[in-house]
């Protein structure tokens, strides 16, 4: 008996010393939501902010703040559409409402965690309840980043050459540099991306590389099986590339959703009924502040994307009326977003039983 005890005493001392251990996961997240809640705060008491805007109401073009909805929703179905391609590729029984809900669960989970950290796994975890194969998802949820995030990338670098002009004017240092390195980061993204998916030695050397990490060293009995997850994602990549009206396919439907995604302001703009703007022009504006947004941690990157779009979109609009549209922006692209999808933030069961 004693001998058993002592033996347990090691274990007990861990189990105290990490009861002890400050859970800095949680503290961060704790601050990202008061930071997330003091913004939404600040402009709802703030001059020409929430009450500028319901006061507002009954002078705007409903069909134009139908229309902004219409386009988040737009970018969801078309989400949850490229899901479905990606995962039926590998998986010709997979249903599209399936997809559906894997979508909606990805962006609410996004939405609450820092660089949407929390989206694809818990869209692994909701697929093998589904009972996809968990490297399959994971391969069909990889490839479907790689062609959003070169998509993007691509989309930024027409916006930058199509507005030009844009950056000849007296920007502030602290927002040309930071749009400059949001593209610079999204070019790297891609380059990083294409370049793992078609050479197979350099993705073995950058896990060789990670293993000597301390960090990974902790976790070394996983690398076996990353190593059977990244040659699961090279054939899958082949098999795709071989396959160029997929592909294409998909290329479409990005760029479709990235469209949709960036019209909202327009929409907005049009609501408020104070002139006329081009729509390319907007577009691409919406695209800088995507850039600058994604650089930051918090979750749906409070702060820097109600700052980002003061900054681009205070040339469209009067004084008067450029708070109550970014609170208006923020409420149907992120609010609204995460009242749709939270019902299916939890449905890792009714998955199970629907697919059985």
């Amino acid at each position: 008996m004693r001998l058993t005890g002592r033996r347990n005493m090691p274990q007990a001392v861990e189990d105290e010393k990490r009861k002890k251990q400050i859970d800095w996961k949680k503290i961060v997240s704790i601050v990202s939501i008061l930071i997330s809640l003091g913004i939404l705060f600040y402009f709802c008491i703030s001059k020409n902010g929430l009450l500028a805007l319901l006061g507002q109401i009954y002078r705007f073009k409903a069909v134009w703040v139908v229309l902004a909805v219409s386009c988040m929703f737009g970018d969801l179905f078309l989400d949850a559409c490229l899901i479905y391609l990606f995962t039926k590729d590998a998986n010709p029984g997979y249903r599209f409402r399936f997809a559906l809900k894997v979508c909606l669960a990805g962006h609410f989970y996004s939405a609450i965690t820092p660089f949407q950290s929390g989206g694809q796994p818990m869209q692994i975890y909701l697929m093998s309840r589904q009972r996809i194969d968990p490297g399959k998802a994971t391969s069909a949820l990889v490839q479907k980043f790689f062609v959003y995030q070169t998509g993007i990338a691509f989309y930024s670098l027409l916006a930058i050459l199509l507005q030009t002009f844009f950056f000849r004017k007296p920007l502030s240092p602290a927002m040309w540099g930071l749009t400059s390195l949001g593209f610079a980061v999204q070019l790297a993204v891609a380059v990083f991306l294409l370049l793992i998916s078609f050479n197979r030695k350099l993705t073995h050397k950058l896990l060789e590389w990670a293993g000597r990490l301390p960090v990974v060293k902790k976790h070394a009995a996983a690398l076996p099986a990353w190593e059977k997850q990244i040659e699961f994602f090279h054939r899958s990549n082949r098999q795709i590339y071989r396959n160029p009206r997929l592909l294409a396919g998909t290329y479409v439907l990005t760029f479709l959703q990235l469209t949709a995604l960036f019209l909202v302001p327009y929409c907005i703009f049009r609501a408020f009924d104070i002139g006329r703007a081009s729509v390319l022009r907007m577009l691409c504006y919406q695209a800088f502040v995507t850039m600058v947004s994604s650089l930051f941690p918090l979750p749906g990157s409070a702060g820097a994307a109600e700052t980002s779009f003061y900054s681009f979109f205070s040339s469209f609009f009067t004084p008067e009326t450029i708070k109550s549209a970014d609170l208006l922006w923020r409420v149907i692209s992120y609010y609204l977003v995460l009242l749709v999808c939270a019902p299916f933030s939890k449905i890792g069961k009714k998955l199970e039983a629907e697919r059985g």
